[in-house]
């Protein structure tokens, strides 16, 4: 995968399932979301044993490793500039699996914010690489582990995305 700055793109591609859901909701959770939410760029990283690489972020449990981008972004290199600061060691993306459109209307009105979930796939990469100190956006993160199956306290898309990486 070359390069990525538009979701939509990805909208008519065969093998790519392109999700849309719209949701209405009132002035203050309407300006909640525009401020405090952001699109994700989201990377399952398996290993030759099968394992696929979670993080747990401190909010949102076990997850994907998965980013902050937006369009007009380059979302591969921010995927692999990404997921290689976690684990210490260059990745290439493979393709993209899945877009989410989560469409956020403010009620009784046309206003709409818009975000977006991609999420990709990964080369598989060799053993199970973690860097020194991983951090998000200059955060350490909570925990990040190799995992050959869904957590059970994962639950929802999450768990959807996840189950695309292992078998």
């Amino acid at each position: 995968m070359v390069t990525l700055e538009d979701p939509e793109q990805l909208r008519d591609r065969e093998n790519i399932a392109f999700h849309e859901e719209t949701h209405i909701v009132g002035h203050e959770e309407f300006e909640s979301c525009r401020d405090d939410l952001d699109s994700h760029v989201a990377v399952g990283v398996t290993n030759d044993a099968s394992e696929v690489l979670l993080m747990d972020d401190g909010s949102h449990g076990w997850t994907l490793t998965a980013f902050p981008a937006e369009p007009g972004d380059d979302w591969v290199a921010t995927a692999r500039e990404g997921v290689q600061s976690l684990i210490g060691v260059p990745v290439e993306l493979d393709c993209p699996e899945r877009v989410r459109r989560i469409d956020f209307q403010k009620e009784g009105t046309d206003q709409q914010t818009t975000i977006y979930n991609v999420v990709c796939r990964a080369v598989p990469v060799e053993g199970c690489p973690v860097a020194s100190n991983p951090e998000l956006d200059g955060e350490a993160l909570q925990d990040l582990r190799w995992f050959d199956e869904i957590p059970t306290e994962c639950e929802g898309p999450i768990v959807e995305d996840i189950r695309l990486f292992v078998e």
